[in-house]
Parts: structure tokens; C-alpha cells; sequence
């Protein structure tokens, strides 16, 4: 079965298809043509992955959504719920997912306890686009009810995010410069997702840019 054949059929992807976050700016050029939704200073993007047929995943476009008879909405509803299956999310302690950190951060006289406890990741089990983990509200709302706090959002890449509680001694500027530390000299250019920091609201059930003060 090819690519064309499993993209006219809807049926056949509808359980296949995805979310994947990526920064709007930088992939802008490369989108022409596919189904996106702009979120903030991201794209969502959505993904079929025809992995178990032996066929290439592919974007889906704007144009297979129309030969599907359907639109953006029923396509985001069905990624929304493949991606964020029961047994396809992560939320961990930072030192579980990046063990080496922890001797960096003992050598630099730093609380490696406190770290992993205020210093959550979030992402999906491939380990793979998982910073899509930013639109599931209702994971983000247990965590933030579980830390009886608003979280901070840090784009880590597209491969996940690390959430910190929110309090008044946050400051926000320093987690900004963290991140785009990160980005500068860690993150690989095409793992990039964004020198923001994001800020879930429990309350409102929200996600935004969190702007320095």
C-alpha cells in the first residue's frame, strides 16, 4: 500500500495521526501546503505515521483533509486523542530522564533532591516530539493540582518540556535566559522549539507566553 492510497482513505489514518509542536517562525517556509494551527509562536502540525504498513509517515495537508471530507477540527479532535493516549504520556522527575544532570548539579553545590522535586518532565513515552505534551490540559492540570501551584512551561526541545512551579519569588527572566542557554549550546537545530517560557494557569485551564518581568 502506498503513501497516496492511505492518504485518501480516512478510516485507515484516523488512529494514526498525531500532534507534533514546532516553532512557527523557523519551520514557516516549510508548512506550505499542510494542515497547521498557529498556537502562540508555535505550529501544530499533524503527523500519520504509517510506520506498521512500511510506508513513510507523512504531514497531513490541507488538501487530504478536504479529500477526507473533513476539516481541521475533526483532524485536531483524533490527534489529540492518539497522542495523548493513557499509556503514551511521561511525567517524571528531571534527574529520572537526564541522570548525568545530577552530578553536574551536586558539583556545582546545588540541592539535587530540590532539583528533581521542583523540576518535572513532560513527554511522551517514544521520547519523540513529545513537547506536544504543552496542549494536554488535563495532564498539565493534575500536575499543577499535585505541586498546588501554576506551572512554568520550559521548551526543553521538540522532544519534551519541563515544568517548575509557579511562586512570587519566580523569576521569570532567569528561566528565559535557561532557555535559550539551552538553545544556543545544547539543543540541536532541528530539535528547536522556542526561547519562551510558557505559563499554565489551573484555574483558566490555559497555556500562554510567560513574559519576563
Amino acid at each position: 500500500m502506498n503513501e497516496i492510497n492511505i492518504s485518501i482513505n480516512w478510516e485507515s489514518v484516523k488512529e494514526k495521526i498525531f500532534l507534533r509542536l514546532l516553532n512557527y517562525k523557523k519551520n514557516k517556509a516549510d508548512m506550505e501546503g499542510k494542515a497547521c494551527i498557529k498556537f502562540l509562536d508555535l505550529a501544530i502540525l499533524f503527523y500519520c505515521d504509517c510506520t506498521e504498513w512500511g510506508c513513510n509517515g507523512f504531514y497531513v495537508s490541507r488538501k487530504q483533509i478536504l479529500m477526507w471530507h473533513r476539516d481541521i477540527n475533526d483532524i485536531y479532535q483524533a490527534a489529540l486523542e492518539n497522542t495523548y493516549r493513557k499509556d503514551n504520556t511521561l511525567v517524571t522527575p528531571i534527574l529520572n530522564f537526564f541522570p548525568e544532570e545530577s552530578v553536574y548539579i551536586a558539583q556545582n553545590g546545588m540541592d539535587v533532591m530540590l532539583i528533581e522535586k521542583e523540576m518535572i518532565v513532560l513527554a511522551n513515552q517514544s521520547l519523540f516530539f513529545g513537547a506536544a505534551m504543552l496542549l494536554n490540559i488535563p495532564v498539565l492540570k493534575k500536575l499543577a493540582d499535585q505541586l498546588d501551584s501554576n506551572l512554568y512551561l520550559l521548551p526543553s526541545s521538540v522532544h519534551e518540556i519541563i515544568a517548575v512551579r509557579s511562586d512570587p519569588n519566580t523569576d521569570v527572566s532567569y528561566l528565559t535566559e535557561m532557555v535559550n542557554k539551552a538553545n544556543n549550546y545544547v539543543v540541536e537545530p532541528e530539535d528547536y522549539l522556542s526561547d519562551h517560557v510558557y505559563y499554565f494557569d489551573r484555574e483558566k485551564r490555559e497555556v500562554t507566553i510567560a513574559v519576563p518581568a
